[in-house]
This record gives C-alpha cells, sequence and structure tokens, in this order.
C-alpha cells in the first residue's frame, strides 16, 4: 500500500512540474522579463524549465524511484524556502506557473509543504544495512531499453526546447504591453508623459516623479522618503513639485487609487500610469524631470539631495 502510494506521488508531482514548465515556457515566449534579479532572470527562469521538464519525466517514468524520491524531495523543500521567502517579501505571485499567478502564501500551504510531508510519510522503504550502498538507493534496474526510452524523450525535450526558449525572446514594445527602460531616459523627454493621467501637470515646471506599486516593499520603503522630502520643501513649490504616480494593477485604497502606502494628507500629487498596454517595470523608479526633461533616474534609489537643488 505505501509502495503504490508513493508511486502514486511521484506521478502527481510529475505532471505538476510538466505543468509548472510547459506555463513558465509559454510565458517566457510571451512575455518580457525584467532581468533586474535572478527571479527575473531569463536565463535562469530557462534553466528551471529544463530542469522542471527534465525532473518531470523522470518521475512519470518510475525508473529509480529511490532516487528519484530523494531527488524531488530536496527539490520541493527549496520550493518551501523560495516561496517562504517570497510570502515575506509582499510578492504578489510565487511566479511558478508563468502567467498564472498564485499568491507565494497558497502556493506554500497548497502545494510545496504537503507536497514535503506527503513524501516523508510515504518514502521508499530501505533496510538500515542499504543506507549506504548506492545501488540500493536508486532502486530496481530497469531494462536497457526503458532507460534508453526514458532518457531520449528527456534529451530530445531539453534539446528541442532550449532553443526554442534562447532564440525567441519576445520584443521590448508591442501595441499589448512595454518593457519600461528609465536608464535610457536621461536627456530625453519623459517618454510616457502622455500616458500618465496628470500628464499635462508634468509638462512644466521641475517634478521628483516616483513609478511605484501599491504592494512593492520597496515602494513602502521610499514613499515615506519623497514625501519627507516634499514637505521640507513645502512652500517652494516653484522649484520643485513632487508626484507619486501608480503602476497598474491599482489598488483600491485612497484617493485616485492610491495605495494604503500613501496616506490621505499627503503632500505629494498623486496620478496613474494608464492601462491602454500592460507596462513592465521594476519599482520604485525615481526620476528627476526639468520642463518634461529627464535630468536624472534611478531604480530603488531616491537621487541625492544636492542634485535635485541643482535643477
Amino acid at each position: 500500500m505505501k509502495y503504490q502510494v508513493n508511486n502514486i506521488i511521484l506521478k502527481v508531482l510529475g505532471l505538476l512540474l510538466l505543468a509548472a514548465a510547459v506555463l513558465k515556457g509559454h510565458e517566457l515566449l510571451t512575455t518580457p522579463m525584467a532581468n533586474t534579479d535572478i527571479w527575473s532572470n531569463r536565463y535562469f527562469l530557462i534553466f528551471q524549465v529544463e530542469f522542471e521538464l527534465a525532473l518531470g519525466i523522470w518521475l512519470l517514468s518510475g525508473l529509480f524511484r529511490r532516487a528519484a524520491w530523494l531527488v524531488v524531495l530536496g527539490c520541493f523543500t527549496l520550493f518551501c524556502c523560495v516561496t517562504l521567502y517570497k510570502g515575506l517579501t509582499g510578492a504578489a505571485s510565487c511566479g511558478c506557473f508563468g502567467k498564472v499567478h498564485v499568491n507565494p502564501w497558497v502556493t506554500l500551504f497548497a502545494i510545496d509543504l504537503p507536497a514535503v510531508v506527503s513524501l516523508l510519510l510515504f518514502r521508499p522503504t530501505l533496510a538500515k544495512q542499504d543506507i549506504l550502498n548506492l545501488t540500493h538507493w536508486l532502486g530496481p534496474r530497469p531494462t536497457l531499453a526503458q532507460f534508453c526510452v526514458v532518457f531520449l524523450l528527456g534529451l530530445s525535450a531539453v534539446a528541442v526546447s532550449s532553443p526554442v526558449l534562447l532564440l525567441n525572446e519576445p520584443k521590448l514594445a508591442t501595441s499589448k504591453y512595454e518593457v519600461l527602460e528609465p536608464e535610457t531616459w536621461v536627456g530625453k523627454e519623459l517618454p510616457i508623459i502622455d500616458h500618465i493621467d496628470i500628464g499635462e501637470q508634468l509638462k512644466t515646471g521641475n517634478w521628483l516623479i516616483m513609478l511605484y506599486h501599491y504592494d512593492c516593499p520597496d515602494c513602502i520603503a521610499t514613499i515615506p522618503k519623497i514625501e519627507q522630502m516634499a514637505r521640507e520643501i513645502q512652500g517652494n513649490e516653484g522649484v520643485l513639485k513632487f508626484a507619486l504616480i501608480e503602476v497598474s494593477p491599482y489598488t483600491t485604497y485612497g484617493p485616485k487609487g492610491a495605495g494604503p502606502v500613501v496616506g490621505p494628507n499627503t503632500p505629494c500629487i498623486l496620478g496613474k500610469l494608464d492601462t491602454s498596454k500592460e507596462w513592465f517595470v521594476t519599482t520604485p523608479v525615481v526620476i528627476l524631470v526639468k520642463t518634461k526633461k529627464v535630468i536624472k533616474s534611478q531604480e530603488k534609489y531616491m537621487p541625492e539631495k544636492l542634485a535635485i537643488l541643482s535643477l
């Protein structure tokens, strides 16, 4: 009975890994990556796809079941650590299923932890004297034909999918989406100004503009600093004005969709980037603008006060 349950668990996890690999692969072919950290790095995600694809095929094959159990146990234990980290840092999605966004806490408690517990409860039986014997850990040896079929199937899947993913990177801008690259804006007119609901106001004068997502931890830490700077300069709005621009998806709290991180008495002007297309940008982005022209642009860090005063 225990052997049968263990076999079912491995096959279910194999199907889950294949589904995750297909969904991630679809996202890589249709959605540009920010490449700002390891979680959004295209090459790391391609490695994930190939690893999950190969492991899923292995689990479904039933070959070397004890070794497969050990590898998948380590794999889902690592998944638990990653989803826990993402949950604690406020990530909106675990990133496990491509465009299908699932809250990290849901993934952790509905998939990853139950998988680890099930694998531990229904582990392969192994006599004490066989613990250090590698051949026993591999489990029953398959026939040469079985091994060759599974090996060639896995190799073919990886060999076909890898170049497809590597050579078909999505465009940075289409009519449906656009990847924003604020570091390239310096010296140019603010390219998104016509897509901001308060864009007409931003076309005159000097502005410190911050693009933010309501659920971005770095944004939550940076917005109070922007507000404090705005309070310190109150009465001199002719020198510099401050704007907080929310990037979709918007939260439903506060004026103009401003998130709970923006208080009702904020000294900053609030605005939103429109939904004419999907915008990909790593927030927060802090931009110094002088009469529509970008003077300085930084991700995650505010320009120094000296740089602001030099406007």
